[in-house]
């Protein structure tokens, strides 16, 4: 038995199953299957998807987050297109061996992903996935800064220091070589390059500079100096003889 086709610009009568002589009218649906009417009446077919990408066993869980299509996994699994990227929710037992069961909520929370993970001993656990940079060769980092390896593991690596050279103190002697260090910790050492008579720290510690090769000046310098070398001075405010001189973020006399 032939079929005729007929396009519907707008579905009148609903939906019914009468029969009027002549055949169906084309007002009127008999069935509606991957379909809906909008409120014009209008007959569409339902949009569909489409697989755009095969993933590898082992991920779990979907969710659309900065321009990518993001899935969890507890190992390192190669998601094989640019357009997905595998996030490692270690479990916080680092003997366990197990895998996921089941996602139960990702979404962007304060710019990055919150996701509650359930694994398979029963476990659920909330995980608000950070995204520092990634760990580059020759590269100087601060303390307390978080990178990660360029092969992901799951783990973020913090900064810190090992330093056991003395915090800077007021009115402490020091010699050329002398290491210091922040009071405040700052991943950095800083060594005495250049010193004037006898010099000691002074009564506030200076502002400590965070690149490589630069300088602080800082310092009292308790010398006294000889009555001899003050003769025929001729700049305003001399010192007199027996007077110490200071020498303090390199504004020396």
């Amino acid at each position: 038995m032939s079929q005729r086709q007929v396009t519907l610009s707008a579905v009148k009568a609903g939906m019914t199953r009468l029969r009027d002589k002549g055949g169906a009218s084309p007002e009127s649906l008999y069935e509606l299957t991957n379909g809906y009417v909008d409120a014009s009446r209008a007959p569409h077919s339902r949009p569909g998807t489409k697989q755009v990408h095969g993933l590898p066993p082992g991920t779990k869980g979907l969710c659309a987050f900065a321009g990518k299509l993001h899935v969890f996994a507890t190992q390192p699994i190669d998601p094989g297109s640019d357009l997905f990227v595998v996030n490692i929710l270690r479990h916080p037992n680092s003997y366990y061996a197990g895998g996921l069961k089941q996602i139960h909520f990702a979404k962007p929370f304060l710019g990055y992903l919150y996701v509650v993970a359930e694994f398979a001993d029963g476990g659920v656990y909330h995980y608000w996935l950070q995204s520092p940079s990634v760990w580059q060769a020759n590269t100087i980092y601060g303390l307390d800064e978080l990178i990660q390896p360029t092969t992901k593991t799951g783990f973020f690596y913090k900064t810190a220091t090992k330093s056991t050279a003395p915090a800077w103190a007021s009115g402490q002697p020091k010699s050329i070589g002398d290491v210091v260090q922040p009071s405040t910790p700052n991943g950095w050492e800083y060594v005495v390059t250049d010193v004037t008579g006898t010099p000691t720290t002074g009564d506030t510690e200076p502002s400590w500079p965070t690149l490589e090769g630069a300088q602080v000046f800082e310092g009292t310098d308790t010398t006294t100096v000889p009555s001899s070398e003050l003769s025929g001075s001729g700049s305003s405010g001399s010192s007199s003889p027996g007077q110490s001189v200071v020498d303090r973020y390199g504004d020396g006399t």
